[in-house]
């Protein structure tokens, strides 16, 4: 798997919009229902209605073949002992046989047991501690080698010692995109910013209104091949606009900063193509994480 940055755009998970087609999701009832991982409201979830594997599945049919390169559920309330099984194939019956299968944890081990003291919690398995995990939008994200365009998926979650009684996300992401021949240069950044605002009384006291603090990805490719600046980099600026959701992944080879390095956001301004030489071309990109 290439190490490059992922910019994954548009969500094939979606609902068909008039001309354009679209997915629909099923499975066992929900309390919730999985039309909700549809809406781009976070906050709307779709929630099973218990932890059984028999109830925490479900099938995504795309319509027609679709390249997916990556998919993520995004606000999800899984443990850090969770794991899922994805499978995608063709035939409506092709589930027996699938194109595509794979089980694996939904949040990998973070670092070697040997640097944890013994008392850890994580000692064990090395997983991330749900205080590490605290502040930031969960998200699940699963890449896969190589291009998948099977029409039919089923997404099942193993979670059944969820003390909340239940598996909910607010969203679905399955996509393709761009992942650049060249990864971004050096200088690209990854900060937290907040809208939070500070009032301060004659005495120097400060009183403060806290907003939920976001992150912002600043990157640019540098003497990139022209073609590829325009056609792949330009056009997605143009498609996406300032409004579209975008699955941004910094580091699609290092599961242990997936979480850190990883969120549903948006282009915040657009840039220019910039030829700087010939045959070559810089684009830049700024991205904001919605909340």
């Amino acid at each position: 798997m290439s190490q490059n940055c992922m910019i994954l755009f548009p969500n094939r998970a979606d609902p068909a919009k008039g001309a354009l087609p679209g997915a629909v999701l099923s499975g066992p009832t929900w309390a919730l229902p999985l039309s909700n991982l549809q809406t781009r409201r976070l906050s709307q979830v779709a929630r099973s209605l218990n932890t059984q594997p028999a109830n925490t599945f479900f099938n995504v049919a795309m319509g027609g073949e679709r390249q997916i390169k990556a998919l993520a559920l995004i606000r999800h309330n899984l443990t850090v002992t969770a794991s899922w099984r994805i499978r995608a194939w063709y035939t409506a019956d092709g589930i027996a046989n699938p194109v595509y299968d794979v089980t694996e944890d939904v949040y990998p081990s973070l670092g070697f047991t040997e640097d944890l003291p013994w008392e850890s919690e994580a000692w064990w398995d090395g997983k991330p501690l749900s205080e590490e995990l605290e502040g930031y939008t969960q998200l699940g994200i699963h890449i896969i080698p190589d291009y998948v365009s099977a029409p039919n998926w089923r997404i099942e979650i193993f979670d059944q010692n969820n003390p909340a009684g239940f598996v909910e996300a607010g969203r679905l992401f399955m996509a393709d995109g761009w992942q650049p021949s060249q990864n971004y240069a050096y200088g690209g950044s990854h900060g937290v910013e907040t809208k939070t605002s500070v009032e301060e009384s004659l005495s120097g006291a400060e009183f403060f209104d806290r907003r939920q603090p976001y992150r912002v990805a600043r990157i640019g490719f540098e003497y990139l091949d022209q073609d590829e600046a325009l056609l792949k980099g330009l056009d997605l600026q143009r498609r996406a606009g300032t409004d579209a959701e975008v699955l941004w992944i910094a580091s699609p080879g290092n599961r242990r900063t997936l979480t850190q390095t990883s969120f549903i956001g948006r282009f915040r301004q657009l840039s220019a193509w910039e030829q700087v030489v010939f045959e070559r071309a810089n684009i830049a990109f700024e991205i904001k994480e919605l909340l």
